[in-house]
């Protein structure tokens, strides 16, 4: 059983782990430090409760002491990460955890302090012989990944306080995104509709009329289509991971989860395209695959979300086109509807952002010139003398 020992205004927990081979007694010792405005019964409850958590940790021979990081990540992936990530954030934290493991790995979790941290951000911005400088956003990402270890190392009661707290991370710079202009936009349109495959005409007209991300737009089936009303629906979303390929999973967020009312050209395109299927399941009889996805490879296949992007490459080097990113086209549309009188809500809302804040800051640069315009507006309705 574990003892308690007061010592000044904090309390030592030490538990008796067994005998090592030379027949010494192991002690592992724990601090504990009550909040100033606690009564001394309060006191005597968590202390005791501290004392048993503690106890059942080094019972089952896990304590911070003992713990490396590096081996600590793999039971925060296994008890954590797998169960409650999604795919893509699974995905993406499983290639920084080799870079963490191999900076910061080898040290146990309680000798990690906020200056470790911080030496390992440093290492991220200058870079080294193996590895490139890194951006501030992509910093921000192992911080926080690092962060999440250690918050799950907490919850375990293995350590009291988080190092990543407070870390100096290098400031975001905000820049304009590359979009097309609406003549440049028009100009791609054009081409798209005389010269595109089918396919890739209705998932372009679809990514730039509805703003939807390219995994929202993968993962549309036939049922998520309202040709009467000529509403789209999102709930679902098709992602690429590098652990398990093409995966189906709920959108980004709660709020991406949406119906957006579209025009009746673009439904004109989707009948098209069901058209075409019916099409090519009778050409191709037994080699079509038949499914539900609005996005079909040739075959009858999933569209992957990446696919787009190298079709979109290649059609714009043949067209002598300027290429930008698929996802260009979504801030394309939100942009369009900034400039033309939008609200932060509205824009939100068909984005599918969590709350305002995140639209405001993707798109300050166009709700900065919607308000130019606006004040424009306003100052040519007057004269002044």
């Amino acid at each position: 059983m574990a003892s308690i020992r007061k010592r000044n205004n904090s309390y030592q927990i030490i538990v008796s782990c067994g005998c090592d081979t030379n027949g010494k007694q192991i002690l592992r010792t724990k601090t504990w430090k009550p909040k100033p405005d606690m009564t001394k019964r309060q006191i005597e409850k968590e202390v005791n409760r501290q004392a048993v958590l503690f106890e059942e940790a080094c019972l089952d021979g896990y304590t911070a002491s003992k713990v490396k990081l590096g081996d600590f990540m793999n039971r925060w992936k296994e008890e954590y990460a797998i169960p409650n990530l999604k795919p893509t954030t699974l995905d993406s934290m499983g290639k920084m955890t080799k870079r963490i493991d191999e900076e910061i790995g080898h040290m146990h979790l309680d000798k990690i302090k906020r200056r470790n941290i911080q030496m390992f951000i440093q290492s991220l911005y200058n870079g080294n012989d193996k590895h490139k400088p890194l951006g501030a956003k992509t910093i921000k990402n192992y911080v926080s990944c690092v962060s999440s270890i250690m918050n799950y190392a907490i919850r375990l009661d293995m350590l009291n306080s988080n190092p990543c707290s407070h870390a100096n991370i290098p400031r975001i710079k905000e820049t304009e995104r590359d979009i097309y202009t609406p003549e440049e936009a028009q100009i791609f349109l054009d081409r798209l509709t005389e010269k595109a495959p089918l396919v890739y005409q209705c998932y372009f007209i679809l990514m730039i009329f509805s703003g939807f991300r390219r995994g929202e737009i993968c993962g549309l089936t036939w049922d998520d289509i309202d040709f009467k009303n000529h509403i789209i629906s999102i709930n679902k979303a098709l992602y690429h991971t590098a652990y398990k390929g093409t995966v189906i999973d709920t959108p980004k967020s709660v709020t991406s989860n949406r119906s957006l009312k579209l025009s009746e050209e673009v439904f004109e395109y989707l009948k098209r395209l069901q058209k075409f299927y019916e099409d090519e399941s009778v050409r191709l009889g037994t080699k079509w695959q038949e499914n539900n996805f609005v996005f079909k490879n040739p075959y009858g296949g999933v569209m992957s979300p990446l696919t787009p992007r190298d079709w979109l490459n290649s059609f714009c080097k043949r067209e002598g086109i300027r290429y930008v990113t698929p996802h260009s086209f979504r801030h394309l549309c939100a942009s369009i509807m900034i400039e033309s009188g939008a609200s932060v809500k509205t824009v939100q809302a068909c984005m599918g952002h969590s709350d305002a804040n995140t639209t405001l800051n993707i798109y300050a640069h166009a709700f900065s010139r919607a308000q130019a315009l606006a004040s424009e507006t306003v100052a040519s309705c007057f004269n002044l003398r």
